[in-house]
């Protein structure tokens, strides 16, 4: 069987370095971690490289063995629980063993309680719901975190200038509403790529508990945005074979939760269309809200965009995010974007659209449906001659 053996991991000034191979091959994780932060760094166990990997391991057929020791309760919630969970349904997986000695869970030095920061919808929900003044201390978020471990990738570039954007409106709401800010970067994910393409999609959920484990000491709690209700958990990739983390990443958050350290699936009890509608007069996110997969500012036309401003439209709200949008031409560009809602509820079959098409019933009268027909046809014969 094939094999991923970690070798060694230790501090240097920022940076937590991983030894490990992989089919033989010498691979260097390094991770960079923020100054306030580093001195939590954990050199003792193999926990987070196990995490990160894991999904990569299942997928291509990988163990894992180490000299350093694994969390005991890791092991078995592992072993007992996820791996077996996701082997179920998907007979390709690896039912991948760990093979390592084990130790007793860390204990907690500080009292950080986190979530992290995109200034999405998720996210900007999960800042609202634990920053309320009638949550309890123990509950309230205190500390903000930015995670650069592939959620941009491009090609072998650590940085692209849609990260370096993100990064800096993040440290921005940070410093505005006053909570710590938690910077990780790592190239964990462009060594995935060495081997096989690296998916996003399927590892998020997990490159984010790489982060955390690699400073646990610190953390007593830590909420991760959801994109997904409870309604749509699954364990059962897509018709393109994707099986995407957030839809279970309820069970991840669960079997990641060791010792005194809590991970929760935060904003699972709503939907996207919900959320939106809990943050219309969120200030914050009426300054901070960025959603773009293409720039660092919104550019109106991507298709997270486009499902934003329609979303926020068909909730009333589409005058409050003039800071974040341009929402003068969205008006003025109208027929485009109830085009675009109208072919993709109705013949792409698109989930999102489907739950806000009702809103703009009056408006798609047949005549308008008419109207995006032909001009859809029009677009396509265009492209073909």
């Amino acid at each position: 069987m094939k094999e991923i053996h970690i070798k060694s991991i230790k501090k240097e000034s920022f940076f937590i370095i991983g030894e490990l191979t992989i089919d033989g091959n010498i691979e260097i994780i390094k991770t960079e971690i923020s100054e306030e932060f580093i001195q939590y760094a954990v050199t003792d166990r193999i926990d987070a490289f196990v995490i990160g990997l894991l999904m990569f391991a299942m997928k291509n057929g990988y163990d894992f063995t180490s000299d350093l020791p694994i969390t005991d309760e890791l092991k078995y919630n592992l072993d007992y629980h996820l791996i077996p969970a996701l082997c179920g349904p998907n007979p390709t997986f690896h039912r991948t063993h760990i093979k390592a000695p084990t130790i007793s869970p860390i204990k907690r030095v500080a009292e950080i309680i986190a979530t992290g920061i995109s200034c999405g919808i998720d996210s900007l929900y999960t800042i609202q719901q634990h920053s309320a003044t009638d949550l309890p201390d123990c509950r309230r978020i205190n500390t903000l975190a930015f995670f650069n471990v592939g959620s941009s990738m491009k090609g072998g570039d650590l940085h692209t200038s849609l990260v370096d954007g993100r990064y800096k409106l993040a440290k921005r709401f940070a410093q505005e509403y006053n909570y710590t800010f938690l910077f990780v970067e790592s190239n964990l994910h462009l060594i995935i790529n060495k081997y096989v393409p690296y998916s996003h999609i399927e590892n998020h959920t997990y490159m984010a508990l790489f982060c955390l484990n690699q400073i646990l000491p610190c953390m007593k709690a830590y909420y991760y945005s959801s994109g997904y209700p409870y309604s749509k958990f699954s364990l059962y990739p897509n018709r393109q074979g994707v099986l995407a983390c957030a839809h279970y990443d309820l069970l991840l958050m669960f079997c990641a939760s060791v010792g005194e350290i809590k991970f929760y699936s935060s904003g699972s009890d709503k939907s996207r269309l919900e959320k939106t509608r809990t943050l219309l007069d969120y200030e914050p996110a009426q300054k901070y809200l960025n959603v773009c997969v293409n720039e660092a500012k919104n550019d109106g036309i991507c298709f997270k965009c486009i499902r934003t401003l329609l979303t926020i439209d068909a909730l009333g709200g589409i005058d409050k995010f003039s800071k974040v949008f341009d929402i003068d031409s969205y008006k003025h560009n109208r027929f485009f974007y109830l085009k675009r809602l109208y072919i993709d509820a109705k013949f792409k079959n698109d989930e999102y659209y489907k739950e806000i098409i009702p809103y703009f019933k009056h408006e798609l009268t047949f005549s308008m449906k008419l109207s995006f027909f032909f001009s859809a046809l029009f677009n396509h014969l265009r492209a073909i001659f």
